[in-house]
């Protein structure tokens, strides 16, 4: 009977043995779960601020493109009057030439009967 007990004893020895371990691994488990937890919002926070962010960085990014195509038809409208005001300035070179030409000959007309002892 006392080997039966001895045996018994040292069941219940590492019965109790294992149930410690068990604990251990049970807090150590509840640990982890709740560090988990921790992480898990952490990264729902992220999320939220990087959609938050993502919001922000499309909105500035349509209004960059407004700009942009503000500058584009701005720039296209100067364009336009830039090639106005050179056609316009060719015009106004053609014309000063003819005024040369007919100055020139105003003044050979001139200074041609001048010479010539006309008055």
């Amino acid at each position: 009977m006392t080997e039966r007990l001895d045996r018994i004893e040292a069941i219940l020895e590492r019965t109790a043995q294992r149930a410690e371990a068990n604990t251990v691994a049970i807090e150590a488990n509840a640990a982890a779960i709740e560090a988990n937890a921790v992480a898990i919002e952490a990264n729902a926070a992220a999320r939220e601020a990087d959609r938050v962010a993502m919001a922000e960085l499309r909105s500035t990014v349509n209004s960059l493109v407004q700009v942009v195509e503000i500058h584009q038809l701005n720039h296209e409208a100067t364009q336009r009057n830039f090639e106005g005001i050179v056609t316009e300035l060719r015009e106004i070179r053609t014309e000063i030439r003819g005024l040369r030409t007919e100055s020139q000959r105003i003044l050979e007309h001139l200074f041609g009967r001048q010479e010539n002892g006309e008055s």
